[in-house]
């Protein structure tokens, strides 16, 4: 009898071992192509409007361009960390560096000065921004991922109030 019970309570302790405990760590999920993506392109984003707000300081004749891109300089830089972050929570490979594209776009910008620069920053500027509320509204329907979807809606107003901003600021350019 003895014996059946030490068997017995071997297999049993056994089986339970195997057992993952309550709230041990399970595996990350790998996340959906759709995620990884918007977050590759996210964190894309902010590296892009980092570097080209940068260019304004020296080029820039308008004091509120410069003001507009300091401004740009600091959000986007919160925006790239926090998207680094989440990316890295979700073993999603950001890119470091600009795509062909945008270092293009940094090429010709950093020929520009002046008033020319001020007009042709603020015109892409406007549109780019309206693309990347494009792409947030987009992901807010597609995406898969509870954190990332949280984090876009978090971040949409922000991009839509650069969008009034640069419509503004590029308005008062035009008149003057």
């Amino acid at each position: 009898m003895i014996r059946t019970m030490i068997v017995i309570s071997l297999a049993t302790l056994v089986a339970v071992a195997g057992i993952p405990a309550a709230g041990a760590q399970e595996t990350k999920q790998e996340p959906k192509p759709y995620t990884h993506a918007f977050l590759k392109k996210a964190g894309e984003m902010q590296r892009a409007e980092i570097s080209l707000a940068l260019l304004a300081d020296g080029r820039a004749a308008n004091q509120r361009v410069t003001q507009f891109a300091e401004h740009m300089i600091a959000i986007h830089k919160k925006l790239l960390q926090e998207v680094q972050e989440l990316a890295a929570e979700k073993s999603v490979q950001v890119p470091t560096e600009l795509s062909d594209e945008h270092k293009q776009k940094i090429k010709e910008f950093s020929q520009l000065s002046g008033h020319t620069f001020d007009r042709m920053y603020m015109r892409y500027i406007l549109g780019d921004h309206q693309r990347d509320v494009q792409e947030f509204e987009d992901g807010m329907q597609t995406l898969e991922d509870s954190d990332v979807l949280h984090w876009t809606y978090r971040t949409l107003p922000m991009l839509r109030a650069h969008v009034e901003e640069a419509r503004w600021l590029q308005q008062g350019l035009q008149t003057n």
